[in-house]
């Protein structure tokens, strides 16, 4: 009885992240307050590559459970781990991300380098 519940809680808490990226007002379950909360503080922490938000790997959460002193339930982990899925493939869509303007549509020759860096060669 408790699993179906849990899994309709985290699929919800993934859904606020949706609507959160949206801009809009959201609401958090009262029983997924904890959770939430939880992710929030690792989200946070989160390292980036420069090619977009790096996942909270095992190690990461372990570590920042440590120094909190907070044992995880399995759900708990497999919950946190839907919410960083679901902000890493939010953050990925992001319609934030303006076209890249064309620089050029002339192609580099030779010749067109030398113009542009004199005396590199």
């Amino acid at each position: 009885m408790a699993r179906p519940f849990r899994a309709k809680l985290v699929e919800r808490l993934c859904e606020l992240i949706e609507e959160q990226q949206a801009g809009k007002k959201i609401s958090v379950p009262p029983a997924g307050e904890q959770l939430w909360y939880w992710f929030r503080e690792l989200d946070t922490q989160r390292q980036g590559n420069g090619y977009g938000l790096n996942a909270l790997g095992f190690r990461e959460i372990k570590a920042w459970a440590d120094l909190r002193e907070i044992k995880l339930l399995p759900w708990q982990l497999d919950g946190l781990i839907a919410l960083d899925l679901k902000r890493r493939a939010v953050a990925a869509t992001s319609k934030d991300d303006k076209p890249k303007e064309e620089v050029s549509i002339r192609p580099l020759t030779s010749r067109l380098f030398d113009a542009l860096f004199p005396g590199r060669t």
